[in-house]
């Protein structure tokens, strides 16, 4: 398929177009049993042929080396772009696996810019024990599935395995010889270039999906620009996945249902969301809201051991777990809020309909789709008053987390709460150290691709936008639909429309509609 810039995006790709490629670029290797020469006739050169195995093997392509100015003219090349038009060369749900040790902060951004430009579905990855550090973790971040239908819909879509290093820093003085001297000119226009570059990585940290999920979020924006040139920030612990919002495959979800299953998912639901859910009074133990793990975790420890200080107010501070109705519920109360009159209680609900003591698997997270299609963790807040001689009894309900997630549920304002799975795992925990997958085996399709067609997914999702008050443009979504009442070319979509609609794509996906 032929598509063609327009506006802003075409003169963006443009401004980069003319730097030819150096000797010393990153090796851009095509996974193919393909020649060389086949893969040059259809790619003018850009790629090597290669067919890679082992952590490689589910690779479309291998970008490894330092990022140098040039790289850019790769993807061009690749993308058929003439600096006016561009094809699709690559498979649907193509993955790019980086292995890089970082180089040059603005050609990466170019490379981010163009490919989001074309609305390149062109997801990333991290193997084992692979490193993408500085300018290679601005293109990891980049990774993204493109839905192209009525409209593009594009979502972020990068994932680590779990002994992957990727790791970020601020930008350097780039060009700086050690032993020159330099002009007070000379050093402004080097702090002038590492300026705009850092202006250049913060404008894409305002980037988005169309899910509103950023590609650089907040949290690793922060330890972007607070680390030094000379220094590196990895990601390598669940908080910084999680903070990050990067999936990590290759892991097993098992665990054992008991209370310190509990207790950990309360733990991290807190430190995520600083305690702010239901109460004006919510605690404000981290520093500052982007505080990294390793330093809101001290004093959220301090906050836990404070609340069996005999001289603090008194309240519960037990952990319960119990199966009911196809689901295990849990408490964990006791959290205190910043004044002296209400604490928190955690309430959990895990879709499992395995007994309590019983280990159990949430599911195998192999790719970034199984992470979006994994089951979430489900939350409540609840409140309680401090404990006394002249307390009343406490209500009924609280008595056990099923009766508790009852009444709450029915009664509260507060709201639900869901987060990924990996919260079942303590936010210090190092991503090498999780719970790895078991090899794969052969593959069997999901019910829903054995019994749908492309039409039928086509239909059912293009369906939910029509509910949703979309304004077909096409031809075949007109003729099926109509437009009647319509009023958004951008449908918001919640509940059960939002978990439909992943399940749609994952078959669309599968099948490679």
């Amino acid at each position: 398929m032929i598509k063609y810039f327009s506006g802003a995006a075409m003169f963006s790709a443009c401004l980069s177009l003319t730097t030819s490629l150096p000797a010393q670029a990153a090796t851009l290797i095509y996974n193919t049993t393909e020649s060389q020469d086949a893969l040059d006739t259809r790619f003018g050169g850009a790629v090597r042929a290669e067919q890679l195995f082992e952590k490689y093997a589910d690779c479309t392509l291998l970008y490894d080396g330092k990022v140098v100015e040039g790289d850019l003219n790769a993807f061009h090349t690749l993308f058929d772009y003439d600096g006016d038009s561009f094809s699709e060369p690559l498979p649907e749900g193509a993955r790019l696996c980086l292995n890089s040790p970082g180089g040059n902060m603005n050609e990466a951004l170019k490379i981010t810019e163009f490919l989001r430009d074309i609305y390149a579905d062109l997801q990333t990855y991290v193997a084992d024990d692979d490193l993408c550090a500085s300018a290679c973790a601005l293109l990891f971040l980049s990774g993204a599935h493109t839905f192209e239908g009525e409209s593009y819909e594009t979502i972020a879509m990068r994932a680590l395995a779990p002994s992957a290093k990727l790791g970020v820093h601020a930008p350097r003085l780039a060009g700086l010889d050690p032993y020159a001297r330099y002009s007070s000119e000379d050093i402004s226009a080097f702090y002038a270039r590492a300026i705009r570059t850092s202006a250049r990585i913060h404008r894409f940290a305002q980037t988005k999906d169309d899910e509103g999920t950023p590609y650089l979020t907040p949290y690793l924006h922060a330890r972007n620009i607070e680390t030094p040139d000379f220094d590196m920030y990895y990601v390598d612990t669940v908080a910084d996945a999680l903070f990050s919002q990067i999936p990590v495959t290759g892991v097993s979800y098992e665990v054992t249902l008991n209370a310190n299953l509990i207790t950990t998912i309360c733990h991290n639901v807190f430190m995520m969301d600083d305690g702010a859910f239901s109460w004006s009074f919510a605690p404000t133990w981290k520093p500052h809201s982007l505080a990294s793990v390793a330093e809101f975790w001290p004093a959220f420890a301090e906050i836990i051991r404070a609340t069996q200080d005999p001289a603090a107010p008194a309240y519960h501070t037990d952990v319960q777990i119990e199966q009911r109705d196809g689901a295990i519920y849990g408490v964990q109360r006791g959290y205190p809020v910043g004044g002296p009159y209400y604490a928190e209680d955690c309430l959990v609900r895990l879709p499992t309909s395995a007994e309590v003591g019983e280990q159990t698997s949430f599911g195998t997270i192999r790719n970034a789709w199984d992470t979006r299609i994994s089951p979430d963790i489900e939350i409540r807040i609840g409140a309680q008053t401090p404990r006394g001689p002249h307390s009343l009894p406490e209500p009924d309900h609280v008595a056990m987390p099923y009766s508790y997630w009852q009444y709450e549920n029915a009664n509260s304002d507060s709201a639900l709460h869901s987060y990924p799975t990996l919260m079942l795992f303590p936010m210090g925990l190092p991503l090498a150290d999780l719970p790895r997958a078991p090899a794969p085996t052969q593959t069997t399709e999901t019910p829903h691709t054995q019994t749908l067609s492309c039409d039928d997914l086509w239909f059912h999702r293009n369906r939910i936008f029509h509910e949703n008050g979309y304004c077909f443009a096409s031809g075949r979504g007109i003729d099926t639909f109509g437009n009647e009442g319509c009023f958004t070319k951008s449908p918001e979509l919640s509940g059960r429309d939002a978990e439909l609609m992943a399940i749609i794509k994952a078959g669309e996906k599968e099948l490679g509609c």
